[in-house]
């Protein structure tokens, strides 16, 4: 099976993969399917430098290449 890790942020996007999982779709596939929790940055910041924002929004399993594919 191949390995997949990815990242589950808001409920109401990681729901569709976890019922996925539940109903063994990824399995079914040869998808060994893994999940982690996103750990972004909550702090609130305002900046009006293009410079200090962040690309991946505090993504950090995917900064830290801790998962397989990035979902938007």
């Amino acid at each position: 099976m191949k390995k997949v890790v990815s990242e589950i942020s808001g409920i109401v996007f990681s729901i569709p993969w976890l019922i996925a999982k539940d109903n063994g779709l990824f399995e079914e596939e040869g998808i060994d399917m893994t999940f982690v929790r996103a750990q972004g940055d909550r702090e609130n910041r305002v900046s009006y430098d293009p410079n200090e924002v962040d690309p991946i929004l505090g993504h950090v399993p995917y900064e830290q290449n801790m998962v397989s594919i990035y979902r938007a």
